[in-house]
């Protein structure tokens, strides 16, 4: 118990100290004591999750908290008995006929039974955790900082590339949205989450670039991989909004902006809706479908409590065209204050309260006749909207609705903070930024 303790103790001071001696990890606009605050904040709220996914949840076979790790011990134990087995998962999956060891079998989640993505996301989470404990000992509080320091740099350069366009003064309003219950539970734990957050903040700072360089475009692709391989449906959704953004880009006119963000969207939709007549492997609509149906069964075999009833999917399209608009509502506006059967619920609820009056407040002081940052507000909109409407769709459990959402939704606000003219943002909170 010492050694993790001091364990734990040396690697919180190391990222601290990486925070305070390199200002790459720290957000631009804002004084360095924001950026610590912020990291210890989501390690104490780290550890918070372990305490509530270890004795009030106490599933831990079935919870993402601890069922990836313990895939992960598994994992790291088979290097004892054989290294070349060990790499070879590591790298290339299964196949490798040393392997059994009385080892494998044990590997609960590694493989998966329903898996709609080109790649099993489990194991990437799973390797990771397994090449961490190199480090960390198998001491599972240093895996928390880890997960923590990785959505602590997805957070600081997505805020600095995006936020970069705007008044710094409208940078005060992204430390609401970072510090939002959610946002803050969900991407602290050892989970994917963290990492994907990792990757679309590589990838949207390498795209957002002034210059583009060696450095930037292996950030670039380094985010894609980290997407591609941690939530493919993400770049999935990402593909429309990024066509649209980079087609044309330096035509500033705003009725242009809009119509090509239409077209590019009603083209790439139809074409995804009809390519299984060209390709039949590939059918949206079935994914979809066969998607929902795996989320609503698992929802009844573990009887979650805060399952939601959702349109049912078919194989038409008018079905998915329809569903689409109650998924995004339904990611961004529920749980209701009537819905909440817990504590937890009930913060999300009151939370969804807040968001809604902060949107709001947001669309009152935008001036939409400017084209100022039209082109990027656009593309951050379309690529999460798109997302939320997936995760919308094919989600009938509330808790997995909010923790889902939670990656992507800081960048759907700050689409409308990079809108907002400056002067109406307040003075008062002024003594968090930095002095020019």
């Amino acid at each position: 118990m010492i050694k993790e303790i001091l364990l734990t103790l040396f690697y919180l001071f190391f990222f601290n100290f990486l925070i305070y001696r390199f200002k790459k990890f720290q957000f631009k606009a804002f004084k360095p004591f924001i950026t610590h605050l912020l990291f210890n904040l989501k390690f104490v709220v780290g550890i918070f999750i372990w305490f509530i996914y270890t004795f009030y949840y106490k599933d831990m076979q079935n919870n993402d908290v601890h069922k990836f790790y313990k895939d992960a011990l598994v994992l790291h134990e088979m290097k004892a008995k054989s290294a070349d087995a060990f790499w070879y998962k590591m790298v290339l999956g299964d196949g490798f006929c040393c392997e059994e060891g009385g080892i494998s079998h044990k590997l609960k989640n590694w493989n998966r039974n329903f898996d709609e993505a080109p790649f099993n996301e489990n194991r990437t989470i799973i390797r990771l955790n397994a090449l961490l404990m190199f480090v960390s000992f198998k001491t599972y509080f240093v895996h928390i900082l880890f997960f923590c320091f990785f959505s602590l740099i997805g957070w600081v350069l997505l805020t600095n590339s995006i936020l970069g366009f705007a008044d710094a003064r409208n940078s005060i309003l992204a430390l609401p949205v970072l510090l939002l219950p959610s946002v803050l539970f969900w991407t602290s734990g050892v989970m994917k989450e963290p990492l994907l957050v990792l990757g679309l903040g590589l990838f949207i700072s390498s795209l957002l670039a002034t210059h583009y360089s060696l450095l930037s475009i292996a950030k670039l692709v380094c985010g894609l991989i980290i997407i591609l391989f941690t939530k493919f449906f993400v770049l999935a959704c990402l593909v429309p909004a990024l066509i649209a953004f980079l087609l044309f880009r330096k035509n500033e006119k705003s009725i242009f902006i809009w119509l090509k963000y239409i077209a590019v969207n009603v083209v790439l939709l139809l074409a995804a809706l009809n390519i299984h007549y060209i390709v039949p492997r590939i059918n949206l609509q079935q994914m979809l479908l066969n998607k929902q149906t795996h989320s609503v069964k698992e929802a009844e075999y573990f009887k979650a409590g805060s399952r939601i009833e959702i349109p049912s999917l078919t194989t038409d399209v008018l079905s998915v065209l329809k569903t689409a608009p109650v998924g995004i509502w339904n990611t961004l506006v529920r749980p209701y204050v009537s819905e909440a059967k817990n504590v937890m619920m009930l913060m999300s609820a009151v939370e969804n309260f807040f968001i809604l009056s902060f949107l709001i407040t947001c669309l009152t002081f935008i001036n939409w006749r400017k084209t100022e940052n039209l082109n990027l507000f656009l593309f951050l909109l379309t690529f999460s909207l798109a997302y939320f409407a997936l995760v919308g769709m094919c989600t009938p459990v509330l808790g997995n609705l909010v923790r889902y959402k939670t990656p992507l939704f800081p960048m759907f606000m700050f689409a409308f903070l990079i809108r907002i003219s400056p002067h109406y943002v307040s003075d008062s909170l002024s003594f968090v930024l930095r002095e020019k």
